[in-house]
């Protein structure tokens, strides 16, 4: 006796299963902007950050509370032309810059039709260009050189205001975060207020300006932030470096060495400004597209 044909409703087809969409970040990796400009200044800037703190160190270790305060500025404008210059905003188009392709006008396009609608009339010069006609004003060519230009001021606005909002959310938000997680894993609580507060907003601005810059508020982008799930890239590389170099930099403050160097948070801030530049190479170079993965069994992996 032959048996029944499946129902349709207990048959399921591999090809109608949802997509798992488990491994798939809330966003793709940073690309730093595909001009040359960017890609020059994508290096210098973390070598110029390195160099400078090095030059100050000396300062540093005798007045710690005032050459932090005196470079606090400098680095929020190196960093803000940092990232105007090298990175894309949230919510532009500049990531996909160097993957665009224009469409040429196809042949058949009624552009005579429509140049007549308006009230204008389309001729041919002895080059064989087209010349836009008008009433009372002949052969004047039409150009877009207006256009642009207003395109690219408007474009330097829109990273200028976008700048000066993520430095603005890093200095209200980060800033007193960093500063609380400090005290959390160890640093004074009854004293060296001063200390805490310049050591945390030289960290922000080198973690979060550019996370603010790149993501804005995306509240999916920063569950991956805060839980460290973020694929790897120059932006992120350089939040993780900062803050695991400021851990690192904290070993050498309880040891019983007796160097001016050790004075809390001198250490700190010269492991922050190390992993920072380590973590934005790593990042945008054998670590990109990589994130860590913390369940039982699994290893790095590589976000497709």
């Amino acid at each position: 006796m032959a048996s029944p044909p499946p129902s349709p409703l207990t048959t399921t087809s591999a090809a109608s299963a949802p997509p798992d969409n488990s491994n798939k970040p809330a966003a793709p990796p940073v690309h730093v902007l595909p001009t040359q400009l960017a890609t020059i200044y994508s290096y210098i800037h973390p070598a110029a950050l390195l160099s400078a703190f090095a030059a100050r160190f000396p300062a540093l270790v005798n007045d710690p509370v005032a050459e932090m305060a005196q470079q606090l500025p400098l680095l929020a404008l190196a960093h803000v032309a940092y990232v105007m210059i090298c990175l894309p905003a949230a919510g532009s188009s500049d990531s996909t810059t160097s993957t665009t392709t224009t469409t040429p006008a196809s042949p058949s396009t009624p552009t005579a039709s429509s140049a007549s609608s308006t009230g204008t009339t389309t001729g041919t010069n002895e080059k064989g260009g087209n010349v836009i006609l008008r009433p009372g004003r002949v052969g004047r060519r039409r150009t877009k050189d207006s256009s642009s230009s207003s395109a690219t001021a408007s474009a330097i606005s829109g990273r200028v205001v976008a700048s000066l909002l993520s430095l603005t959310l890093t200095t209200l938000l980060a800033t007193p975060v960093l500063s609380i997680l400090l005290v959390l894993f160890g640093a004074p609580f009854t004293t060296h207020h001063a200390q805490t507060v310049l050591c945390a907003a030289h960290m922000a601005i080198l973690s979060s300006t550019a996370l603010v810059y790149v993501h804005g508020v995306d509240g999916n982008v920063w569950k991956e932030v805060w839980g460290a799930k973020r694929p790897g890239d120059i932006v992120w590389g350089g939040a993780l470096g900062t803050c695991v170099g400021a851990w690192l930099g904290a070993v050498p403050v309880p040891l019983d060495w007796d160097r001016p160097w050790q004075a809390y948070p001198i250490t700190l801030l010269t492991g922050a400004y190390i992993g920072f530049v380590v973590g934005s190479v790593l990042g945008r170079s054998v670590l990109f597209g990589k994130r860590i993965r913390f369940e039982e069994g699994e290893d790095v992996k590589k976000v497709e």
